[in-house]
């Protein structure tokens, strides 16, 4: 890279880091643009050679925190070799990173409800879902899981456990082994014996 796109994209990482620390505070609807451009100390016209709108900031961060999660997700599920406890660990490990602050406040609060749904549910099945799919065929290919739609499936886990992590971001406290527990039960259904 040469000095201006070096220039470029500290601008733009600049932007990120900033709108994001301002949308986990104050939420995404409460953060002005100005307010962002301002601490950056940016014009207006400068900010939008980085992107066309603060829509467009949420939309990058979402994408961003999906990769991290789902690579957090992947890297923990592996410390097993067993594929059905992989599966196990991933669920939780994705509840436990999830209700993060943040995580939660960009990606599953403020996130499907600034972006249309369409858009919010073709992000995440491009990043979590993608990863989440690509296992349970694995565990059905392999005899682990019972033949089922895996389409259904995908969806069934993943809105689940996005569910789950907006409960318990609300709570005061929770029991991960309880919540481990609870997920494993409604896994079992799934699970193929003999």
């Amino acid at each position: 890279m040469n000095k201006n796109e070096i220039a470029s994209f500290q601008t733009k990482n600049k932007i990120l880091m900033v709108a994001k620390q301002k949308f986990i505070a104050k939420g995404y609807n409460n953060t002005s643009l100005q307010e962002i451009v301002e601490e950056i100390g940016l014009t207006r016209g400068a900010f939008y050679h980085h992107f066309k709108n603060k829509e467009e900031i949420l939309s990058e961060l979402i994408r961003i925190i999906q990769n991290e999660l789902a690579d957090y997700v992947e890297k923990t599920a592996m410390q097993s070799t067993d594929r059905w406890e992989q599966l196990i660990i991933g669920c939780v490990a994705f509840v436990e990173k999830a209700i993060d602050k943040d995580t939660i406040k960009i990606l599953l609060l403020d996130g499907p409800s600034v972006l249309s749904w369409q858009e919010w549910k073709r992000m995440d099945t491009e990043n979590s879902e993608s990863r989440l799919k690509e296992l349970l065929l694995i565990l059905q290919e392999e005899g682990i899981i019972k033949k089922v739609h895996i389409d259904y499936l995908t969806s069934f886990i993943s809105g689940g456990l996005n569910e789950l992590a907006i409960k318990l971001s609300r709570s005061q406290s929770f029991d991960i082994a309880e919540i481990e527990s609870s997920i494993r039960m409604m896994l079992e259904g799934i699970r193929k014996y003999g």
